[in-house]
Formats: C-alpha cells, structure tokens, sequence
C-alpha cells in the first residue's frame, strides 16, 4: 500500500555526496526528526551536514498519520502513578509547546 505522503508530495532529490566534508554536526537521517534537527541548527547558525542513505522522508516517517497530539492518556498515567501530577502536567506543558509550536511551522 502507498502512503498518503508518496502518493501527494513531491519530495525534492539530491544527489550522492561525492566528497569529504567537514562539518560541526553529522545528522544522520532524513525523516522528520532528523529535518528538524537541521531546521533548528540552521536557524541557530551551527554547521551541520545531514545524510540520508536514501530519500528524504522515506522510511518511517512516509508511513506515519503525522498525528501530532497531546492526548496521551495512558503515559499520563504512568506518569502520575511514579511521578506524581505536577510531573504529568510539566509533561503535557512540553507537549503542548511542541504543537504549537509545530502548527506555526
């Protein structure tokens, strides 16, 4: 079966690394944590390379519903039981951080 993503993007291309590089940090992996990874080091100004073996946003990440929540009822949970409360609720904080801040992306 074809992903939603293979079957509406048009993923750009690029060609094999054909020489040594020099660079500060080595993402390895183009899928979307690896595209954030080098989104923020570039907003940051840090030298990074990132390296894919073979298409960007080609494995696992092409086969995810990019469903983006905060609804995570059973770690919450978990959380409270061994935590308590105020470490769920600093849970939900960060992950609710991370949606919006991936909404404005």
């Amino acid at each position: 079966m074809e992903s939603l993503w293979e079957s509406t993007a048009e993923l750009p291309r690029f060609d094999a690394l054909g020489e040594n590089k020099t660079t500060d940090v080595l993402i390895i992996g183009g899928g979307i944590a690896g595209i954030l990874t080098a989104y923020f080091l570039n907003k940051s100004g840090v030298d990074y390379l990132l390296v894919e073996k073979d298409r960007i946003c080609g494995e696992n990440t092409k086969n995810t519903t990019a469903k983006i929540t905060v609804q995570h009822g059973l770690i919450y949970q978990k959380i409270v039981k061994k935590y308590g409360t105020y470490a769920a609720e600093q849970y939900w904080k960060a992950n609710d951080k991370a949606l919006k801040e991936y909404a404005r992306l």
